[in-house]
């Protein structure tokens, strides 16, 4: 299974450029019978009370239940989320890809097609309920909706490429000029999902997802944590610092005077990785970040700063 399967389309568009507005793909309703999750299958977990605490999270009123109102020990209260369910609540599966091998099998085709970081969860909705009230995701968010129907009022990004380190929902929430917008603004677009489709939601679009008709709504996310280019600096940087430490002289003690008045200290730190990234093999260091980003084709035990490693003349010196 791969991306093809949810988005039945030409995947050299969205390998070559991720989507930066929602993205929408209709299918036959059994599209995913018997193949990811269905229903009866969640009913059964619920019921036989066989769903560890660890992969629950109850969500009510826009946000998540505290777990020391259900959880007893490993394991959820007996009957408490069949109950939290006929209430209204939504109950969402987290780590979804650790527990079913179908889904599992899913999001590691996802991860070596894109080279991103993916999990998936699952998201079971009763009838006339909300999820989670309006908030944003620092991830591509795929949707795939298995059973009943959800609408997703859809508003536009108030920060641009969150991040989960910088611009998140969870750390910044909405602002109070924000709140207002949201409160009296309609929705750009409220596309409404049966079984079988798709949604591609990149990340920070705002929504507010809730049930359609008469049916609980059950629907996958695929969260898929994109690359930036902060994060390939990351790795190049990373990469050079570990090489650092092959060079006695770098792994020399700073005076305690030295750490009151670093100016020096810093300029010959930032002469040196100046230096070693002047230095560095391109070919050598897209090597190492291509390893990070797929680890999965490489053997596994070798790190990948084993790519582009040197001993310590070839290091550069200071400038």
């Amino acid at each position: 299974m791969s991306l093809s399967l949810l988005l039945d389309a030409d995947l050299s568009g969205v390998l070559r450029a991720c989507p930066t507005e929602p993205q929408f793909y209709q299918h036959h309703p059994d599209r995913f019978a018997g193949l990811l999750l269905h229903r009866e299958e969640v009913d059964a977990l619920i019921d036989t009370n066989t769903l560890a605490s660890r992969n629950v999270v109850l969500l009510k009123d826009g946000g998540p239940v505290d777990t020391c109102l259900y959880v007893v020990g490993d394991m959820p209260r007996p009957g408490y989320i069949r109950r939290f369910l006929d209430a209204g609540g939504t109950l969402s599966i987290r780590g979804l890809d650790t527990m079913k091998p179908m889904v599992a099998d899913m999001a590691r085709a996802i991860a070596v097609e894109t080279g991103y970081e993916v999990h998936a969860n699952a998201y079971y909705t009763p009838a006339g309920a909300h999820g989670l009230r309006y908030h944003y995701d620092p991830y591509v968010t795929l949707i795939v909706q298995l059973a009943g129907q959800k609408a997703w009022p859809l508003h536009r990004p108030f920060v641009e490429n969150p991040v989960r380190e910088y611009g998140s929902f969870h750390t910044r929430g909405f602002t109070p000029e924000e709140r207002r917008y949201l409160e009296f603004t309609p929705p750009v677009e409220t596309p409404v999902l049966g079984p079988g489709d798709v949604m591609w939601l990149p990340r920070g679009f705002v929504h507010s997802p809730y049930t359609v008709g008469h049916e609980p709504s059950l629907h996958l996310t695929f969260a898929l944590k994109e690359r930036t280019g902060q994060w390939v600096a990351s790795e190049v940087a990373g990469l050079i610092l570990r090489q650092a430490l092959a060079d006695p002289a770098m792994r020399e003690a700073l005076a305690p005077e030295t750490l009151h008045e670093p100016t020096a200290a810093v300029q010959e730190a930032r002469a040196y990785l100046v230096g070693a990234l002047a230095r560095a093999d391109a070919a050598e260091l897209a090597e190492a970040v291509r390893r990070a980003a797929h680890p999965e084709s490489f053997p596994p035990g070798l790190p990948a700063e084993a790519v582009g490693s040197s001993p310590t003349p070839d290091l550069p010196t200071p400038l």
